[in-house]
């Protein structure tokens, strides 16, 4: 995560913003790794809204109180929103909104880790938030490459 967030931030820096000179097209093989974050993450937040008991222990977080589920609800429409949000400019090619969304987006699977490691320690759960921040940030280096002339 960091790691990309670096990357970015140098390459800002540096003037080499040009990775605007090619979209991102829906035949490439990287447009589909990248999709498949805001799709999955869209069906965990509808997930959270529907099954608040089952989510939430999918999450590493079990909550079994329906007084908790308005917050099992609110996290489902966070993840919703956070796979929107990147869609629109991933499907209009937009190479470099995408780059940006998707590597801030890193924060958020590596922050859940975060919250799992709170609770439960080093366990089981935490692979599946820390893996999908670790391929987030594998795909967002990738969107940050410059095209080779």
């Amino acid at each position: 995560m960091t790691t990309s967030l670096f990357l970015f931030i140098m390459m800002l820096m540096e003037g080499n913003t040009d990775m605007n000179t090619y979209e991102l097209r829906k035949k490439s093989a990287l447009f589909w790794f990248t999709l498949v974050i805001p799709i999955g993450i869209i069906g965990v937040g509808i997930n959270f809204i529907l099954n608040p008991v089952g989510a939430s222990a999918a999450y590493g977080v079990p909550i079994h109180d329906p007084a908790a589920f308005p917050f099992m609800w609110i996290k489902g429409i966070r993840d919703i929103f956070s796979g929107l949000v990147i869609l629109p400019f991933l499907f209009s090619g937009n190479r470099r909104v995408t780059t940006i969304l998707f590597a801030i987006s890193t924060f958020i699977p590596f922050c859940d880790g975060l919250v799992i490691i709170g609770i439960s320690g080093f366990s089981a759960r935490l692979l599946i938030h820390w893996g999908t921040a670790f391929y987030m940030g594998i795909v967002a280096m990738f969107l940050l490459r410059r095209k080779k002339t």
